[in-house]
C-alpha cells in the first residue's frame, strides 16, 4: 500500500508539479524546487570567422645534402626533429634540434642545411595577414634514403 501511494504521489508530481511535502510517514519527502528561468535565445552566430593558420611546408629539396651531412657527422638516429621559426615572408629564421646532440656543432650544421632547403608558406592570423610562426620538421632517414633511390 505505501508503494502505491508513493507511486501515485510521484505521478501527481509529474503531472501537476512538485508538492510541498508528503503527508504519509512511509513516503519519501518531496520538496518544491525552484526552476531555473529560461535563458534568452542566443543571437544568431555570424559567419564562421577565419581561423589562424600555422606555417605550412611547401617543399623540402635537401634530402641529398641532409643525408650526406648526417653520414659525415655520424648521426646514428632513425629520425631527427627540428623546430623552426618562420618569419612573415615564409623563410626559416631560427632552428633547434628537438633532441639535441651533445656536440653543438652537429645541431648547428643540421639546422643550417635544413633551413636552406625548406620552403614555407608563412603563418596567417585570423585577419589573413602573414605573421611569424613555428614548424616542426620530422625527417626520417629511411624516407630520405627511399626518396634518393
Amino acid at each position: 500500500m505505501p508503494l502505491t501511494l508513493a507511486l501515485s504521489l510521484a505521478c501527481a508530481t509529474v503531472v501537476c508539479g512538485p508538492a510541498e511535502a508528503s503527508e504519509t510517514p512511509d513516503a519519501p519527502v518531496v520538496t518544491k524546487t525552484a526552476q531555473a528561468p529560461e535563458a534568452p535565445e542566443a543571437p544568431a552566430a555570424p559567419a564562421k570567422p577565419m581561423k589562424a593558420m600555422p606555417a605550412k611546408l611547401v617543399a623540402f629539396d635537401g634530402a641529398h645534402d641532409f643525408m650526406k651531412l648526417s653520414r659525415r657527422l655520424r648521426v646514428w638516429r632513425d629520425a631527427v626533429d627540428l623546430d623552426m621559426k618562420i618569419d612573415a615572408k615564409g623563410e626559416a629564421t631560427e632552428c633547434e634540434v628537438v633532441q639535441a646532440f651533445r656536440k653543438t656543432y652537429i645541431n648547428k650544421k643540421l639546422c643550417e642545411v635544413a633551413m636552406a632547403h625548406h620552403t614555407f608558406e608563412p603563418a596567417r592570423n585570423a585577419q589573413n595577414e602573414a605573421v611569424e610562426g613555428m614548424y616542426r620538421a620530422h625527417l626520417v632517414y629511411a624516407d630520405l634514403r627511399e626518396e634518393l633511390e
